[in-house]
């Protein structure tokens, strides 16, 4: 029943009748077939076909600029920790601009992970479908919220993708989507040969078109000067709510709004990511549906132990490194410990019990893992360049070619997976401040403030960073890119990077000139200690010159 009638919707999405009932109808027919639909997606290192012009490799223009660090992988290719306890730290340059505030920020979220159950005690329907709320004052601050970011990119570094994004992903362009866009109108054996699904049910393991009960199809997207070739989703009921996932925060999967589809769509209209303002009050049921698979002792496969980690004395029988190993069921995150005296990290060692099995029995052996320097670490930093990159990332990540895939064990030598974690893991947070936007055309543009802030559905006042003033919150960087728009799109031709000596409270002026003796100011800039980033769009005919003054 429902197959028939969502070709009847593909029949009629070109017609003004079906434009006008399509809301309606999905959503009587969904009523009629509730389900509750779950899915997560796995992250691994970049298979060979997950090329830039299939959609793979990219820095996603969503608010956070963050860029891809893995692929989505299959069922049986999952990567994921295989010790079951994991160290954390912060870094000088993190406590100088986020403070004691932020590293409560970090722990919030640590300890949401740290709260969860057993792998095979976790109950989906103990978990909410959605999560996030918005906090007004943080809103119109334009903050973004430091503990819920955290929360995503831990997600991230534990092995799960964004399951929006890969509802149907792409693995070979072929000239028949340019007319066979929908998917209902692909031809059979499209998948998997063509596109594939990687985001799968967490009670069955089978690929799923939902995301905490949002219903997805896809539309693959030629490529054009704003993006390659992809597969877009878009939501099949107009009342559900896209990007319910907490792992969906790091952005790259672009949803068409089913009343917006056509066959001229450009470019995407729903771009994921933490709203400003926005906050998780903890994880949904599809990123634990998606930790219950990888952590679950049902969850076998042959594994390699980290390096740091040795094994001695067994007590029935042990092999070692190398084995069939079941998933260590719960991963806490514990402290690495710091000497404020060296100002350096101490090692921490611990024993863990190893269970693996040998000729289909389980098998335990005593196992010692001695950490040097701490699994993550949390930094703060200026994360943009002069390169050719037009854009500055929020955040920067440890990406997964260091990962240990362990396919050749498993007998599939030339696999995706499956693999194992391994550190250390670097997060780093740009000191994100003002950006400010200018043109060659008089009062066009403007200047826009953002932040990394700490707030829930309190009333209390959000908390906004850098926390404190340092000594080094004296010197003033500010980005300036330029953009021609004489090339469609607009093609960046120069990035330069200002440090000027201003104080914390002191200003700066942004100002142009075509003869370098006659300057006109377009902005003024106040140091508050993050990065200010300047953007301007104009013509290099004449060509223009640009300075940042000290006031």
């Amino acid at each position: 029943m429902k197959t028939a009638f969502l070709k009847r919707v593909g029949s009629l999405r070109n017609t003004v009748w079906g434009r006008f009932s399509l809301g309606f109808g999905i959503a009587l027919i969904l009523a009629l077939l509730a389900t509750r639909a779950a899915a997560f997606s796995l992250l691994g290192p970049f298979a060979d076909w997950m090329v830039e012009t299939n959609g793979y490799r990219q820095a996603t223009p969503t608010l956070s600029c963050v860029k891809d660090i893995g692929g989505p992988m299959d069922i049986g290719s999952e990567y994921r920790w295989n010790v079951p306890v994991v160290t954390y730290g912060f870094d000088k340059s993190f406590l100088d601009y986020f403070g004691t505030n932020g590293v409560a920020a970090v722990e919030s979220a640590i300890q949401v992970l740290n709260d969860l159950p057993p792998a095979s005690d976790l109950v989906l329907t103990n978990y909410p479908l959605e999560s996030q709320q918005i906090n007004y004052q943080a809103q119109s601050l334009s903050l973004y919220d430091l503990k819920s970011e955290t929360l995503s990119l831990l997600l991230e570094q534990m092995g799960l993708a964004t399951p929006t994004r890969y509802v149907f992903a792409l693995r070979r362009w072929d000239s028949m989507f340019l007319t066979n866009q929908y998917v209902l109108e692909w031809p059979d054996g499209t998948i998997p040969y063509y596109i594939v699904q990687r985001n799968f049910n967490p009670d069955t393991l089978a690929p799923s078109e939902y995301v905490n009960d949002t219903l997805y199809g896809g539309y693959v997207f030629p490529m054009t000067y704003y993006w390659p070739n992809d597969v877009l989703m878009y939501v099949v009921n107009p009342r559900s709510n896209m990007f319910t996932a907490v792992a969906d925060a790091q952005g790259g999967a672009f949803v068409i709004p089913f009343w917006e589809q056509s066959l001229q769509f450009t470019p995407p209209l729903s771009i994921p990511g933490l709203n400003s303002g926005g906050f998780y009050t903890g994880l949904t049921r599809d990123d634990v549906g998606g930790l219950r698979y990888l952590l679950s002792a049902d969850n076998v496969n042959y594994e390699k132990l980290l390096p740091d980690v040795s094994t001695f004395g067994p007590r029935r029988g042990g092999v070692g490194n190398d084995a069939w190993r079941p998933g260590v069921e719960k991963i806490t995150f514990v402290s690495q410990p710091f000497d404020s005296r060296l100002q350096r990290f101490r090692p921490l060692r611990y024993h863990f019990t190893d269970a693996y099995l040998k000729n289909n029995v389980l098998m335990q052996q005593r196992a010692e893992r001695e950490i040097r320097q701490p699994d993550f670490l949390f930094c703060a930093a200026d994360t943009g360049d002069t390169t050719t990159n037009s854009y500055t990332p929020w955040i920067v990540r440890t990406d997964t070619t260091h990962w240990l895939n362990n396919a050749g064990l498993n007998g599939n030598i030339n696999g995706e997976g499956p693999g194992v974690i391994q550190p250390p893991i670097k997060i780093t947070f740009h000191k994100l401040g003002v950006s400010v936007v200018t043109s060659d055309t008089p009062d066009a543009g403007g200047t826009y403030n953002q932040g990394w802030g700490s707030f829930d559905n309190s009333t209390n006042v959000p908390v906004v960073y850098p926390s404190g003033i340092q000594p080094n919150m004296s010197q003033l960087t500010i980005r300036f890119h330029f953009f021609d728009t004489d090339f469609s799109p607009p093609t960046r031709v120069t990035n330069y990077i200002w440090h000027l000596s201003v104080p914390v409270g002191g200003q700066a002026s942004l100002e142009i000139s075509t003869n370098q003796t006659n300057w006109t100011p377009l902005a003024t800039v106040t140091n508050a200690g993050s990065v200010i980033e300047w953007d301007h769009d104009g013509t290099d005919n004449p060509p223009k010159f640009f300075r940042a003054i000290p006031q």
